[in-house]
């Protein structure tokens, strides 16, 4: 249970009133600890669906989802759906265990890294087959994790430490890299490092993936009708005997939250994504509906463009940091639901769970301002996605929490997509926005969302920071845990001083779903093992 102190000035409160009405009763969810490192390498990665019942095979799985996938190439996506669906279709070397603590094999059977952290020895799984019946070679896995490093690929700058990639038996390959490199298992669980078929790519073409995906994991591709839905079928030559338990899947794109809802009433889908959290309540009382709040390794963040005038300032950065109530947005736009935000890293290995969050103090935002080079105040453009209503309500918050400090900040909704090209563009002010981790180690969002010359401009901000910069590398290559953990504290300090973000808070994923439903569970890494689903009908 999450204990919430209220701090409202009085024009706030009659807001938060407003908004409470299209509420119901506030729900919370348990709080979940940072993730420990890996102690080892478990056992053959097969998980018991949850449930009392022993799985059934067959049925089709009806998911619907707030919006289509983009990209199913993996060394392209940049948004959660391409990735979510590109880890069904293929598999990588290793993964993030259930547990969302660890890792375990995937293609890889086992592991053994030198002492000097610079060299990688994997042994791969024999006889697993790609989708299209080709075998899963040790060529495929080089040609892969050298496209995954390679110019065309938009993760590429997580691969910079690699300095080869050698086949050394007939299923063994061996990584070699310039300098100890502490994240490597981290980053071949990523899904950019997932293994594909070299024969296709290459008589096919460097696109052809992106719409036509070919992997060994548990679901075969079958056909997409943009904007509507998705289609996949059990693979039965998948390495884990017995799975998927289903017959497949289908996703369809329902942006609206009530009409998931109705279709999973009406026995339509199996699956609803993204329950509004004003909805739990009613929908716990369905006798063929469970809801899932589960704890997701994410934040909820407000970008600042640091190259635009005034956002130069960081005092004007640490102000609206200060100006922002997040215990208040907290209970009325997610009924309880989340905790303020204290970094720019969710609870993944070596969170700083000591940092304390910006407290609302507007006095202390004022005096910043008033040492600001804007003392009077500016005008700005907040820009939030159109159609999403906890923005829309976030959105109306924080304009008037602004202009209590002078900043008139006019809202701008814009679809989403026309909005991530903005974003990537750095052609916008403030933008409402999210990020979620999709590994354990901290280095990838580190190097995403604060390293000035890695991910995308400081996570479209263009903060740079040399300190911050020099830090990463440091990290990156530092095998003693202790120390590694001392580095990201302090990282995360300075990016909280720094302020290239509005930091706001945490949330759950909320999915409902059918009680025919069995084994469904989501990950701290947002992804979903559908492999592990079967349902009870």
């Amino acid at each position: 249970m999450i204990h919430v102190k209220k701090r409202m000035t009085k024009g706030l409160f009659t807001l938060l009133s407003v908004l409470l009405v299209a509420g119901t009763v506030a729900c919370s969810t348990e709080e979940s600890s940072s993730p420990a490192p890996s102690g080892g390498q478990p056992a053959d990665g097969q998980q018991a669906a949850q449930g009392q019942d022993t799985p059934k095979p067959g049925g089709i799985l009806r998911f619907a989802r707030t919006q289509d996938a983009v990209n199913l190439d993996p060394i392209m996506p940049l948004e959660n759906l391409s990735i979510w669906t590109v880890l069904l279709i293929y598999d990588t070397l290793v993964r993030v265990a259930p547990d969302g603590n660890s890792y375990e094999p995937g293609l890889a059977t086992d592991w053994t890294i030198s002492p000097d952290g610079k060299s990688f020895v994997f042994n791969l799984r024999k006889d697993v087959k790609f989708h299209n019946g080709m075998p899963v070679t040790a060529e495929d896995v080089k040609f892969s994790l050298d496209r995954a490093r390679g110019k065309d690929s938009n993760w590429n700058w997580l691969y910079t430490s690699i300095a080869s990639v050698e086949i050394t038996g007939e299923n063994q390959v061996t990584i070699k890299t310039n300098e100890p490199y502490a994240p490597m298992l981290s980053n071949l669980a990523l899904f950019a490092a997932s293994i594909v078929p070299e024969k296709v790519v290459l008589e096919k073409g460097k696109d052809y993936l992106a719409n036509n995906p070919i992997g060994s994991g548990p679901f075969v591709f079958e056909q997409w009708l943009r904007g509507q839905k998705m289609t996949f079928k059990k693979n039965p030559d998948y390495w884990q005997k017995g799975k998927p338990y289903l017959d497949g899947i289908e996703f369809t794109q329902e942006p609206e939250d009530t009409t998931r809802l109705l279709k999973l009433s009406a026995d339509e889908i199996d699956v609803a994504s993204d329950v509004p959290y004003s909805s739990i309540e009613s929908l716990k009382s369905s006798s063929n509906v469970n809801v899932q709040l589960d704890p997701l390794a994410g934040i909820n963040l407000i970008h600042i463009n640091t190259t635009k005038e005034p956002f130069t300032d960081p005092k004007i950065r640490q102000a609206m940091n200060y100006a922002v109530d997040r215990n208040a947005i907290i209970q009325t736009v997610l009924l309880g639901n989340g905790r303020p935000a204290t970094s720019y890293l969710p609870r993944v290995l070596y969170y700083d769970d000591k940092l304390p969050a910006y407290e609302y103090d507007i006095a202390k935002a004022k005096q910043l301002m008033a040492e600001s080079t804007r003392p009077n105040g500016f005008k700005t453009t907040l820009t939030i996605n159109s159609g999403n209503e906890i923005y829309r309500q976030l959105a109306i918050i924080i304009k008037q929490e602004l202009a209590e400090i002078g900043i008139d900040a006019e809202i701008a909704q814009l679809e989403p997509g026309t909005k991530e090209e903005n974003l990537n563009a750095m052609k916008y002010e403030i933008a409402a926005g999210y990020v979620t981790s999709d590994v354990i180690d901290p280095d990838e969002l580190t190097t995403y969302e604060v390293v000035s010359d890695g991910g995308m401009h400081s996570f479209f901000t263009g903060y740079k920071n040399p300190q911050v910069d020099e830090l990463a590398v440091k990290a990156r290559g530092e095998l003693d845990e202790a120390k590694r953990k001392e580095m990201y504290a302090e990282i995360q300090k300075i990016v909280k001083d720094d302020a290239p973000f509005i930091f706001l808070f945490e949330q759950p994923s909320s999915y409902a779903t059918s009680t025919n439903v069995k084994g469904f569970k989501v990950m701290t890494t947002g992804n979903y093992r559908l492999e592990d689903v079967w349902l009870n009908k």
